[in-house]
C-alpha cells in the first residue's frame, strides 16, 4: 500500500472563527466543537465527511505562536491555507517525500484540546512535512491519525445538506512543471494533465479556487441552502455558491 492514501483534510483560514462555523452551518454542514491546538494561539473547527474534511483554522489569542497565521490573514485575506495527505504512517509519509525529491523532515507530533459532548479530549497526531515546503506548489503534509474514534462520530458526519466527501479542489493557477514532477514521483498520486490525483481526490486548475464536495441528493443540499439564506445556482448536476465570509473560496456541489 503507498504511503499516501489520499486527502485528509483541506485547511482553509479565517479570520472570525465563531462566524466561520456558522457560515458553514449555513450551508448545510455539521460542525464540530472547537479544538484548540495545545501551545499554540490558534484552534479550529472541523467538518467531518466520510472519509476526509475540512478544518477553519483561526487564531483565537494572538499573543500565542500562531504559525504565522495572523500574518497570513492581514496579508492574503481568508481562503486556502493548505492541504493534508492521509497517511497510516507519518514515518513512510516523510520517506516518500523524500523519495519524491521534496526532502522528508523527521515525523512530528501534534495534539489539540476538543470540547467533546462528554467533556474535554485529546486528539492525537503524527505529521510529516516535505523539507522543501514549496516543492508540490502548494502548502501540505501528510497526517496520521493516533485517535481516530475522537474526531470520527457518525453524529457528527451527517449534515442537512447530504455532504460525504470532498472530491476536487481548484486552484486560481495550474501547478507549474517542477511541483507536477514531485508530484509525479509521490508514491499514492499520479498526473492526469495539469491535474494531480491522489486516491479519489483531484487537484486542478481553475478560474477560482473552489472546493468540490459529493452530496447524496442535490435536492437536500438546496433545501438546507435555502434554509440557510444562502445565495446558490443550480445547473443539472450541481449547485454552486460564491464565497462567503468564512469561507474565502468557492463551493461546488455535485451529486
Amino acid at each position: 500500500m503507498p504511503a499516501i492514501t489520499g486527502l485528509d483534510h483541506v485547511i482553509l483560514a479565517v479570520a472570525a472563527l465563531d462566524a466561520a462555523r456558522d457560515t458553514w452551518r449555513r450551508l448545510g454542514f455539521t460542525v464540530t466543537p472547537r479544538g484548540r491546538h495545545i501551545g499554540w494561539g490558534t484552534a479550529n473547527y472541523c467538518i467531518m465527511l466520510e472519509a476526509d474534511y475540512i478544518e477553519l483554522l483561526g487564531v483565537l489569542d494572538p499573543t500565542q505562536f500562531d504559525n504565522g497565521l495572523g500574518e497570513r490573514l492581514a496579508r492574503d485575506g481568508e481562503g486556502l491555507l493548505g492541504i493534508a495527505l492521509a497517511t497510516r504512517s507519518a514515518d513512510s509519509a516523510a520517506a516518500a517525500f523524500d523519495a519524491a525529491g521534496a526532502g522528508g523532515e523527521p515525523a512530528r507530533d501534534l495534539a489539540r484540546l476538543l470540547d467533546g459532548p462528554e467533556g474535554p479530549v485529546q486528539p492525537a497526531f503524527r505529521l510529516a512535512y516535505p523539507a522543501r515546503r514549496d516543492a508540490f506548489g502548494l502548502s501540505l503534509f501528510a497526517t496520521e491519525h493516533l485517535t481516530p474514534e475522537l474526531l470520527r462520530r457518525p453524529e457528527w458526519e451527517r449534515h442537512a445538506n447530504g455532504a460525504t466527501g470532498i472530491l476536487r479542489l481548484d486552484l486560481p493557477a495550474p501547478l507549474a512543471g517542477p511541483a507536477l514532477a514531485v508530484w509525479a514521483a509521490l508514491e499514492g498520486a499520479r498526473i492526469d494533465g495539469e491535474s494531480v490525483i491522489v486516491g479519489g481526490f483531484t487537484l486542478a486548475a481553475g478560474d477560482q479556487p473552489m472546493l468540490h464536495v459529493a452530496t447524496r441528493d442535490l435536492d437536500s443540499c438546496e433545501s438546507a441552502l435555502r434554509d440557510g439564506h444562502v445565495a446558490h445556482v443550480r445547473h443539472p448536476g450541481e449547485i454552486r455558491v460564491p464565497p462567503l465570509p468564512g469561507t474565502g473560496l468557492a463551493l461546488r456541489f455535485a451529486s
